[in-house]
């Protein structure tokens, strides 16, 4: 099969090669992180930069006619992957385990639930976008949305069961954030 290239002659299987191999070793560092006991934190840099990085790629798709889809295509497709995502971050973040530790902060951890939620969600992401695009587009930014719900998720349900816990949670966020700056400067 001939490769797909763009208006600068790379294949498009670079994008979409470049796509799977970031998704995967995001997907990889996030499941042990997730898996393992941590503090809670609300930390959103990681997930916007997975969401720049997707909506470029996107773009790039696009604008190089790599990707030819039609208004109501992208619209179908868009709010469906757009609820798909939210959906499954929403029920892995309802699979954590949330408790107090010892030292009064609220701590997180994912079951084997969370990654069956995982198993589900990007297999049937990957799916669809493959039968959609016939390629890996629009995973990276599906991929920093469902993140960034799942955190959301975990937040609120966290501020649900441990309101009196949590302000040590931002105060430890907070503390950590200001010495990592000032190591910076």
């Amino acid at each position: 099969m001939a490769a797909i290239k763009n208006n600068r002659g790379f294949p498009m299987q670079n994008l979409d090669a470049t796509n799977i191999v970031v998704a995967g070793l995001v997907l990889i560092y996030v499941i042990k992180r997730q898996l393992a006991p941590r503090v809670l934190r609300f930390k959103l840099n990681f997930y916007l930069v997975l969401i720049l990085f997707g909506a470029a790629s996107i773009y790039d798709a696009i604008t190089h006619h790599e990707v030819t889809i039609t208004i109501s295509q992208a619209v179908l497709f868009g709010t469906l992957s757009i609820l798909s995502a939210l959906i499954f971050g929403g029920l892995r973040a309802w699979s954590y385990r949330l408790w107090v530790s010892d030292a009064g902060l609220v701590m997180r951890q994912g079951t084997w639930v969370t990654l069956l939620f995982w198993v589900l969600s990007i297999g049937s992401h990957a799916l669809v976008d493959r039968l959609w695009t016939g390629n890996s587009t629009t995973l990276l930014l599906y991929l920093g949305l469902t993140l960034l719900a799942q955190r959301g998720g975990v937040w609120w349900l966290a501020q649900r069961r441990f309101a009196d816990a949590l302000p040590a949670n931002v105060a430890q966020q907070e503390k950590s954030h200001h010495h990592h700056h000032r190591r910076s400067e």
